[in-house]
């Protein structure tokens, strides 16, 4: 039986031979399922079924999607994006849902950024709000970090900034100059692939949560841990039920990812761009120029060593 790292050295493998012209991606994006991952793509991406990497599943996922790996450039920048994935509510455990966080690490991608649909807790979340999550409440009961530590640099790795605070500066930044103003919130994931109860969302709030749903916690856990940068998006699809709501439909929310995908989508991809660009600069090595003055204040020394002999000049009679 091939361990973790054998998998993800053979999933690694396979990802750079099947895609043409393979660059190692800026990003690595996830979405959900409703969501139109090919309006990411400046044209058509390269496609690989998720179920081609080692031990993945081999079948549709509840919503009746085969999730799949598309590469190709943004807005010039080279992106991984996984178009639907695995859920912890299949019954299949961690791996599934962490793998491909694992296998873009092992492919060198170091910015992770997840999208999501979600259910409102509050009364000013309506329909249609992007979010950008600062923080995330486990209701899982279980990390996928369990059994993966010798992937890890820690066995404990510190959750305060699993959310890349400067990261989301800039996400917030870009979107803002393109009118969409996402709101910061709070995120629980609960288990179960069914909606929640009245008293099920109403303790969720009392938790600190704003929005609820079943998944992005344990792909920000995995790839924080991993030390990535880490975003996540929540879109609210619909409102968490109270006593006197209509019942919800799954698919009334995968129509409503779809619907708002293209509006994301017109400040996610210069988002993406913006932040690629800052990026190198701050990678790129920058010589000081010192003047006369610098050198003094740093209180320059000569090389060591014996010092050259000068000559003298006769003076002329």
């Amino acid at each position: 039986m091939r361990t973790i790292s054998e998998k993800l050295d053979k999933a690694v493998g396979l990802i750079e031979s099947h895609f043409q012209n393979w660059t190692t991606p800026s990003f690595f994006v996830q979405f959900g399922t409703g969501f139109n991952a090919d309006l990411l793509f400046d044209e058509a991406p390269q496609v690989l079924e998720l179920s081609k990497l080692p031990n993945m599943p081999d079948y549709h996922n509840p919503d009746c999607e085969h999730p799949s790996l598309l590469y190709g450039l943004c807005m010039g920048v080279p992106v991984l994006a996984l178009r639907g994935h695995r859920h912890l509510y299949e019954g299949l455990g961690t791996y599934p849902c962490v793998f491909p966080i694992c296998t873009a690490w092992k492919l060198g991608i170091r910015r992770h950024v997840f999208i999501e649909g979600a259910l409102s807790l509050r009364s000013e979340l309506k329909p249609g709000t992007w979010t950008l999550l600062t923080d995330y409440i486990n209701g899982h009961g279980v990390s996928p970090l369990d059994g993966l530590h010798h992937l890890l640099n820690t066995p404990f790795p510190d959750m305060m900034d699993a959310l890349s605070q400067h990261q989301n500066s800039e996400f917030v930044n870009a979107f803002v100059e393109r009118g969409i103003d996402p709101r910061l919130c709070v995120y629980m994931s609960r288990p179960g692939s069914q909606f929640c109860t009245v008293a099920e969302a109403e303790a969720s709030r009392q938790s600190g949560a704003d929005i609820v749903g079943h998944d992005l916690v344990m792909e920000i856990i995995m790839a924080h841990a991993l030390e990535c940068k880490v975003s996540a998006f929540a879109l609210v699809a619909e409102s968490a039920p109270i006593a006197t709501s209509r019942p919800l439909h799954r698919r009334n929310i995968l129509d409503n990812c779809n619907f708002c995908s293209t509006e994301f989508m017109r400040a996610f991809r210069p988002a993406l761009q913006e932040i690629d660009r800052l990026e190198a600069v701050v990678q790129s090595p920058i010589l000081p120029s010192s003047d006369a003055e610098d050198i003094l204040f740093n209180d320059f020394r000569r090389p060591t060593g014996k010092p050259p002999k000068l000559k003298l000049l006769k003076k002329k009679e």
